[in-house]
């Protein structure tokens, strides 16, 4: 394993973190105290990322993508992390590559291009854990009837398209339909902590054949292949994420004098930065050592597995340092620190897939610890 990055590889990262310090970072107020970034603005960001030669990088090479090797599609992620706008490079969700037929011209080749985007109706108000799921579909001939209700993140544009998980009886299917189809409605907001979401309702909707998105009852297996890649692409956003929000921590303690000396003085405040400095950097490690193992073309189930969970905890821990810092009597944040959090990944999806990664994990340690 090589313990250095490739001149191009470096070229690639210092480039787009020029980009999100000039570019992104000074939009960042704006964008927690208006809710979004302006339309020209967001198109701006699009326009230089496109420029820089960047959308669709990350994108599989069978997908007319740049099928980037992880190591460098992860530096490139961490990078990003470290704005609080939320930016891609032109992925689309893995399971959207299960597309098939005319799926392909009207969802997949739009998502990829950028001009439609692809919201997920997935998690629910009440409930969340699938089995509890109230969402289901019931089949008519060749036809479906969904019922039921979903969070999405963000309220989606007329352009835009769902993909949504519905159960039957024992299993969870996936349908890929328009925002604007017959059957669904935007249904106020669901308030977690300081996070609101989109409620979608779906009454009475009935689908073709068509939005069936891979197999009925396998809603789960759909993107198999590409997701533990993608998991730990987003295990080192959360390190930038991480990296950025303790440079203010560390700056703000700095900075900050109270009862005549800096924060920074005061030994818990030492131990703490310290213990989060290096549970960040393991984090970091732990990322690229997968990423490494992806590109060697190694199972990738239990590393993938040991990023999301290691990543989701450790960004925990660092947003509860965080905000403990500057809970003090100094100025407050620049940023609600916790909206931050809760926007970058809503609580309970990241407790959901933490719970996922160590049962996956404690699984197959229980094999090995019988096939010794």
């Amino acid at each position: 394993m090589e313990f250095s990055f490739s001149p191009d590889t470096l070229m690639l990262r210092d480039m787009l973190r020029r980009f999100v310090e000039k570019e992104a970072q000074p939009l960042e107020m704006k964008y927690f105290s208006a809710g979004a970034l302006e339309p020209k603005e967001g198109a701006h960001l699009r326009k230089v990322i496109e420029q820089m030669g960047l959308w669709g990088i990350l994108v599989p090479e069978a997908f007319g993508g740049g099928g980037l090797d992880t190591i460098t599609a992860c530096l490139l992620e961490e990078e990003l992390g470290k704005t609080f706008i939320p930016l891609d490079l032109g992925e689309v969700p893995p399971l959207l590559y299960a597309c098939q037929g005319e799926q392909v011209e009207r969802f997949l080749e739009p998502a990829l291009a950028g001009s439609r985007k692809a919201f997920l109706a997935v998690r629910e108000p009440d409930a969340l854990r699938p089995e509890d799921w109230g969402t289901s579909v019931v089949q008519q001939g060749d036809a479906y009837m969904l019922n039921g209700s979903k969070l999405l993140s963000a309220k989606p544009g007329p352009e835009d398209f769902l993909i949504v998980f519905a159960k039957t009886e024992q299993e969870v299917t996936a349908f890929v339909l328009d925002a604007d189809h017959p059957g669904l409605s935007l249904g106020g907001k669901d308030k977690v902590g300081e996070n609101h979401r989109m409620i979608l309702q779906i009454k009475g909707c009935q689908i073709g054949r068509d939005s069936l998105l891979g197999e009925y009852g396998q809603a789960f297996k759909l993107g198999a292949e590409e997701a533990p890649r993608a998991w730990i692409r987003i295990g080192a956003r959360f390190v930038g994420l991480a990296d950025r929000l303790v440079a203010m921590a560390a700056d703000y303690a700095r900075e900050w004098v109270a009862l005549g000396s800096p924060l920074m003085e005061r030994p818990a405040i030492k131990r703490m930065l310290a213990e989060i400095h290096v549970q960040v950097n393991c984090a970091r490690w732990l990322v690229y050592h997968a990423a490494w193992l992806a590109d060697q073309g190694a199972p990738l189930h239990i590393p993938a597995a040991e990023v999301r969970l290691a990543t989701g905890e450790m960004l925990q821990k660092v947003t509860d340092f965080v905000i403990m810092v500057y809970g003090g009597p100094g100025p407050s944040a620049p940023f609600d620190l916790q909206h931050v959090f809760s926007s970058t990944i809503p609580m309970e999806a990241l407790v959901l897939g933490l719970d996922g990664a160590r049962n996956m994990i404690a699984a197959d340690m229980l094999v090995a610890s019988k096939e010794r």
